[in-house]
């Protein structure tokens, strides 16, 4: 063992040592992930989680039949220190959440827990106004009612209105609703609130020397794996998520905004990432080809999988089309654009990368569990890791995954 593998495993020891003494909770993480088919619950919680903080999230609440919460759930959301509740338009149709939602505002009255609302695409305005009275809320909420004792779903409407008096997040309101800016914000404002103290700092000091030992590995070996990106529709949505649960596997990614590449030729530093990394990964949006950056990229993606036998996984992201091979009449309109800017051959040979990779088998997103983008990322990450493991085999990804 040399001596950077050394002082790593004494840094892991330590911080186990540290762990022990600190609350067993940082965050408890209140959330219906599943009902819009959004990844940003997964988002945030592998954010969290990444910044060396302990998160409850019950998973429980996720599933249809158990709507009751209980002693480790209760437990966990009186002990954590601070509560992130995720409101979204059919977070009142389920009991166990609101019975969460219930027990976290009675924290907060009685104790002063912090509580850190996020108000997934929901108008909380209008949610204050109405106190529950939306009609989509209102629906869910009879029904309830019906099913149930009357004074507890009264208990549900007042936790959601005193929830509206908080100041928390809007979704749409934090960079035109990218996703990825949003977790950013929130990752940074739990770790300022979180008071420290000289065991956390010790942790701290410990996570920071890990992290440096992590990098120095990290700059002495190639890049496994380039993530494209580029591209307003997906970089701060699935783009960020997948490449912080790649990250969270221990796969080595190109970031492009890594602060060490400050002051470099950005495109030079991409170029030399997509010539020496084993799989490449481009999300192809409808907006993928109005960017000329975009198609150098995946024509230079092409060449390197021709060249050096890279493996190219193309992730085909809400594409308003009905066979994928017709990627590039989907394109047709962005790529004529580019065609009177660049030279012939560059042109050419952008189409060309277009139609090969277009005729590539890859994940088409919307049908991937209807649409669900937290089931896409653990499929594309775990057919990562079988590549990355098994070198020799070169498989594309599974049946369920073809277009």
């Amino acid at each position: 063992m040399d001596a950077l593998s050394r002082l790593q495993a004494a840094c892991a020891r330590a911080k186990g040592i540290l762990r022990m003494v600190r609350p067993k909770y940082d965050v408890f993480l209140n959330c219906r992930g599943v009902d819009s088919h959004t990844c940003f619950p997964d988002f945030l919680y592998k954010s969290l989680s990444a910044a060396g903080l302990q998160v409850f999230r019950d998973d429980a609440a996720f599933s249809v039949g158990n709507q009751q919460i209980g002693p480790e759930v209760l437990h966990a959301i009186r002990t954590s220190r601070i509560v992130i509740p995720i409101i979204s338009e059919r977070s009142v149709h389920s009991k166990r959440c609101l019975r969460e939602l219930t027990e976290i505002m009675d924290c907060r009255r009685k104790h002063g827990k912090s509580v850190f609302p996020i108000f997934y695409k929901v108008n909380v305005a209008d949610l204050g106004r109405q106190c529950g009275n939306l009609p989509d809320f209102e629906e869910a909420l009879c029904e309830h009612e019906m099913q149930g004792r009357r004074e507890e779903v009264q208990e549900w409407v007042e936790a959601l209105c005193s929830l509206t008096r908080i100041r928390g997040w809007m979704s749409q309101a934090i960079a035109n609703g990218h996703e990825g800016k949003l977790v950013k914000m929130v990752v940074a404002k739990v770790l300022s609130e979180l008071e420290m103290s000289w065991v956390e700092r010790s942790s701290m000091f410990i996570d920071s020397v890990s992290h440096y030992l992590s990098e120095k590995r990290r700059s002495q070996s190639k890049c496994q794996v380039f993530l494209s990106l580029r591209g307003a529709d997906t970089r701060y949505n699935l783009a960020a998520f997948l490449y912080t649960s790649l990250v969270a596997e221990g796969i080595q990614v190109f970031n492009d905004d890594d602060p060490s590449l400050i002051g470099k030729d950005c495109v030079h530093e991409i170029r030399n990432a997509i010539d020496h990394c084993k799989i490449s990964i481009p999300i192809l949006s409808s907006n993928y080809a109005s960017s000329q950056w975009c198609l150098e990229d995946l024509a230079q993606m092409v060449e390197c999988k021709r060249t050096k036998g890279q493996t190219i996984l193309p992730i085909f992201y809400k594409v308003k089309t009905s066979h994928v091979r017709d990627l590039s009449h989907l394109f047709v309109k962005h790529m004529l654009r580019h065609k009177e800017m660049v030279d012939e051959s560059t042109y050419e040979r952008w189409e060309r990368a277009v139609a090969e990779v277009g005729s590539s088998r890859g994940w088409v997103s919307e049908n991937i569990a209807n649409g669900h983008e937290a089931v896409l990322v653990k499929e594309v990450v775990e057919e990562v890791s079988r590549l990355l493991n098994n070198p020799q085999t070169h498989d594309p990804p599974s049946p369920s995954t073809e277009y």
